[in-house]
């Protein structure tokens, strides 16, 4: 009996003990024990929880399978680069001016739920400037993408002079004479035209994002298994009956 206790209390002393410090389980299999120092997208700086005044420690988000913290929090990795999303906490309702800057598209990885695809787009984008921000759902970005294409390309065509060529004995159709100006407003063009495709990805990149940490958000589980040690009474023979286990917690 008094075994028994020992062991219960021993158990009962290492679940709490576990709860105090963070957790770090690699794609090795390895669980860390350690307190996490900081995360980011290129590294995980962490010590040893048996060895807090040691050495600091790194590890590749690609190294990591999940950090468990010691307030039950998570963040869970699956080899890529960083699935940790975002950089900052997110919450349903939120616009994208206010998340835009919590994500790095270099990380995103697509999933089946997500409702828009990128390639699509920005390839909506490249016929149409802006069409790709408003198939995301960014009407103001897109509109203003759109009129500020029209209006550059409004100005160029003003400021490109056509001479007539019917007086030159070697040329034929129209010659176009491009002043340092109109040069520099076909650059302007040229540049807003390509950025315009490439913020439509990005957009739509950040966009499903914010919707699959909203969805990660939603669908946690946490699973806990903590060990019990009871009394029950027993009617029959006047006294207690001693219980002890292990029981499964789980929060939704």
């Amino acid at each position: 009996m008094k075994r028994f206790l020992i062991l219960s209390l021993a158990l009962l002393g290492g679940c709490v003990m576990a709860q105090a410090q963070d957790m770090i389980t690699t794609q090795k299999g390895e669980e860390i024990l350690a307190k996490v120092l900081e995360v980011s997208s290129k590294e995980v700086r962490f010590k040893r929880y048996s060895n807090l005044e040691g050495p600091t420690y790194t590890l590749k988000p690609s190294e990591i399978i999940m950090i468990r913290y010691e307030n039950g929090e998570k963040d869970i990795f699956d080899g890529e680069p960083y699935e940790v999303q975002s950089f900052g906490e997110v919450y349903p309702g939120m616009r994208y001016r206010d998340y835009k800057d919590l994500y790095d598209t270099r990380y995103y990885v697509r999933d089946v739920f997500n409702d828009i695809n990128p390639v699509w787009t920005g390839i909506a984008s490249f016929f149409i400037p802006g069409l790709g921000q408003c198939i995301s759902g960014e009407w103001g970005r897109g509109i203003g993408i759109f009129a500020a294409n029209v209006a550059l390309d409004a100005l160029l065509a003003d400021a490109v002079d056509v001479f007539s060529l019917k007086d030159w004995e070697m040329g034929y159709g129209d010659y176009y004479e491009l002043s340092p100006g109109t040069l520099v407003l076909a650059v302007g063009a040229s540049v807003l035209y390509v950025w315009n495709i490439v913020d439509a990805v990005r957009v739509t990149k950040i966009k499903n994002m914010y919707y699959q940490d909203l969805r990660g958000l939603n669908a946690s589980i946490d699973f806990r298994l903590e060990p019990f040690f009871s009394f029950t009474p027993v009617v029959a023979f006047g006294g207690y009956h001693q219980a002890a286990g292990l029981s499964l917690k789980v929060n939704f």
